[in-house]
């Protein structure tokens, strides 16, 4: 049956064909690989990509899946959605599962809203009485540092920098680092970490936790975004040793 064209307009609105070739390029997937996990036909895949063609629900749902996405991506408008999120300081204090602590250190998650993030801002405290110096670790990302209180001692590669109050650094996280309290007091600093352009599904808070956890502990996220504290084991030569301090 044919779909008018007002109904056809109204579902242009919600770029259907942009949003699929988008998560398509973020996995380096062609058309002909795509068709092959889905069962459908890369020039089917092609004409809704194109805005050619309007794709049943079940067509969607064999693509989201893929994807790891839900159907609701699709169907997002990007000019109606709300483009502002607070979090309150109460919320906040009354979500412990969004609260990451270590060994001489704690990690506090700031914005908890919903949806899709550039990056994730936290506040960090170091302990001044940790015995154990920050272990080296790196992940694909940037990281900023701005320090509010306290000092701070940060080792990117063999680099040792130390960071007074008011001072911040912006760094590729890729390179091997560590972080540890260097003064009496404790260190709180905001951490903002910004990760490479991917699929966001795949992009959760979880990235954080595997490099920014204690050896003992290691946040999961849920689909919502909260963390959840599981057992870590003992590093090897073959996985990335995550931060003590961090």
């Amino acid at each position: 049956m044919p779909i008018p064209d007002s109904l056809r307009a109204e579902l242009a609105q919600y770029l259907i064909g942009q949003k699929l070739r988008a998560l398509r390029l973020r996995r380096s997937m062609g058309l002909t690989q795509l068709g092959q996990r889905t069962g459908l036909s890369p020039a089917l895949l092609s004409k809704i990509e194109n805005g050619k063609l309007v794709p049943t629900i079940p067509t969607l749902l064999r693509i989201a899946t893929v994807f790891d996405v839900t159907l609701d991506h699709f169907f997002q408008n990007e000019h109606r959605r709300r483009i502002s999120s607070i979090t309150r300081k109460q919320d906040r204090d009354q979500a412990p599962e969004h609260r990451l602590e270590g060994d001489g250190y704690a990690l506090v998650r700031l914005d908890l809203g919903l949806g899709e993030r550039k990056f994730q801002p936290f506040l960090a405290e170091f302990s001044a009485s940790q015995s154990l110096e920050g272990r080296p670790h790196m992940h694909q990302g940037f990281e900023f540092i701005h320090v509010l209180s306290g000092t701070l001692e940060l080792m990117i590669g063999s680099d040792k920098n130390v960071l007074e109050v008011g001072d911040s650094v912006y760094f590729d996280s890729n390179l091997r680092h560590a972080y540890r309290c260097a003064g009496e007091a404790a260190c709180v600093v905001l951490m903002v970490l910004a990760y490479p352009e991917r699929n966001l599904s795949e992009r959760r808070m979880s990235n954080l936790g595997s490099v920014h956890a204690g050896r003992h502990a290691t946040p999961i996220t849920s689909a919502n975004g909260s963390i959840k504290i599981m057992k870590h084991p003992a590093a090897t030569e073959d996985t990335i040793p995550s931060a003590s301090g961090a």
